[in-house]
C-alpha cells in the first residue's frame, strides 16, 4: 500500500516539447524495430493468407510519419500517435487472425512507454492501463465467441505466433535496455555529485584541508569505532598572524595559511589528521599514538614551520606556531580533550609563544 501511495504522490514536470533524449531515444528504437517488424508482418501474412494484406503499410506509413515528427512534436501527442498505431495494429491483428496468433501483446509497449514517461502524471497512467487492460480483455472475449476473418493453416499460426513473440521480447529487452542505463547513469551521476557535495561541505575552500565540521566527524568515528583505542589531539596557532595581515595585507595572510597546509599535509604521512579549526588555528588527530610521539610530531612540525622563509610579492618574512597537546585519558568525551588541548595552547602563547605544552 505504502508503495501505491508513493507513487500517486509523485510530482511530474510541465509537459513539453523537449523530449527527454534517453526517452526520445527508447521511442525511435521502438519505432525502428516496430517498422522492421511491420514490414516482416507485410510479408508473414500475405505469404499466409495467399493474397497480399496492405495493412501492415498502412501502418508503417503511419509509423515513419510518426518516427520523422519526433522532434517536432510533444511528449503526450508522440505517445498519443503510439497509442493509435500499436491499438489498431492490435485490434486489426486480433480480429483478422484471432487471439492465438499473439499480435495483442504488442500492447506491454504501450505500458512500458507511458509507465517510463516524466511528464505524465501518476492518475493518467493508472487509467491509461486499465483502458488498456480493457482492450486486451475485450478482445479476448470477443475472438473466444467469433472465428478470425482469415482462417491460417497450424504451420502459419505457429510461424506468426513465433514472429510475433521473438519481436516483442526484442522489442521490450531493447528499450528496457535504454530505460535502465539511463536509470543506472542517473543514479550513477547523482552518487558522484552527492560525493563532491559531501567533499565541498566538509572541505575548507582556502586551505583544502578538512574543515572543522568534517574533522569532528572523522574523530568521533574513530573513538566510536575504537573505544579502548590510544589517541591524541592537538591544536596549533599562527603566532602574531594578526600582524601578518596588518603588515602585508589579507591576501599573504591566505598565502601564509595555504602554505602551512600544503606543509603539514605533506607532512602527515598517515600518522595524523589534520583540519582547519578556524581563522589561524589548525587542529591535528593522531589515532593510535601517545602524547610523546604526537608531541614529537609537533616538535618538528613547529621547528620545520620555525624555518620557513615565505615571502610574498618581494616581502620576506617567517613565522612561529604555539601548541598544546592532549591525550585519551579514557575518562573524557572528545570534546573536553580539544578543550583541553586548547587550554595548553593559551597557556603556551602566555608564556612566550613558539612552543608546545604537553
Amino acid at each position: 500500500m505504502k508503495l501505491f501511495l508513493e507513487f500517486f504522490r509523485q510530482k511530474v514536470p510541465k509537459n513539453t516539447r523537449d523530449t527527454r533524449s534517453y526517452y526520445q531515444h527508447a521511442v525511435k528504437l521502438n519505432d525502428q524495430m516496430l517498422a522492421i517488424y511491420f514490414v516482416v508482418s507485410f510479408l508473414l501474412v500475405s505469404y499466409a493468407a495467399k493474397r497480399l494484406f496492405w495493412p501492415p503499410i498502412v501502418f508503417l506509413a503511419v509509423l515513419l510519419f510518426k518516427l520523422y515528427s519526433i522532434d517536432k512534436i510533444s511528449v503526450r501527442l508522440n505517445l498519443l500517435l503510439n497509442v493509435l498505431i500499436i491499438c489498431g495494429w492490435t485490434v486489426w491483428y486480433a480480429l483478422t487472425f484471432g487471439w492465438g496468433i499473439g499480435g495483442q501483446h504488442m500492447l506491454i509497449l504501450l505500458i512500458l512507454q507511458v509507465f517510463f514517461c516524466l511528464y505524465e502524471p501518476p492518475f493518467f497512467k493508472v487509467i491509461y492501463f486499465l483502458l488498456l487492460l480493457s482492450l486486451r480483455l475485450f478482445l479476448f472475449y470477443y475472438t473466444s465467441n467469433h472465428e478470425p476473418l482469415v482462417v491460417l493453416d497450424s504451420f502459419s499460426q505457429f510461424l506468426m505466433q513465433t514472429v510475433n513473440t521473438v519481436s516483442l521480447f526484442i522489442i521490450v529487452a531493447s528499450c528496457c535496455i535504454v530505460y535502465s542505463t539511463n536509470l543506472q547513469d542517473t543514479e550513477r551521476q547523482l552518487l558522484l555529485h552527492n560525493e563532491q557535495l559531501q567533499q565541498q561541505a566538509e572541505t575548507d575552500p582556502l586551505t583544502k584541508l578538512i574543515n572543522r565540521r568534517g574533522f569532528t566527524d572523522i574523530m568521533n568515528r574513530f573513538v566510536a569505532d575504537h573505544p579502548d583505542a590510544m589517541y591524541c589531539v592537538a591544536i596549533a596557532d599562527i603566532d602574531f598572524f594578526k600582524r601578518v595581515n596588518d603588515t602585508y595585507g589579507h591576501n599573504c595572510g591566505d598565502y601564509t595559511l595555504q602554505t602551512l597546509a600544503a606543509l603539514f599535509m605533506e607532512r602527515s604521512t598517515d600518522k595524523y589528521f589534520v583540519s582547519r579549526w578556524g581563522g589561524e588555528e589548525f587542529c591535528f588527530f593522531f589515532p593510535d599514538v601517545n602524547i610523546d610521539d604526537a608531541g614529537k610530531i609537533i616538535t618538528d612540525l613547529l621547528i620545520e614551520v620555525r624555518k620557513m622563509q615565505l615571502e610574498y610579492e618581494g616581502n620576506k618574512f617567517s613565522i612561529t606556531l604555539t601548541a598544546g597537546v592532549e591525550e585519551n585519558d579514557y575518562r573524557s568525551p572528545l570534546s573536553e580533550l580539544i578543550e583541553s588541548a586548547d587550554r595548553k595552547l593559551y597557556l603556551g602563547k602566555k608564556n612566550g609563544r613558539d612552543q608546545i605544552v604537553f
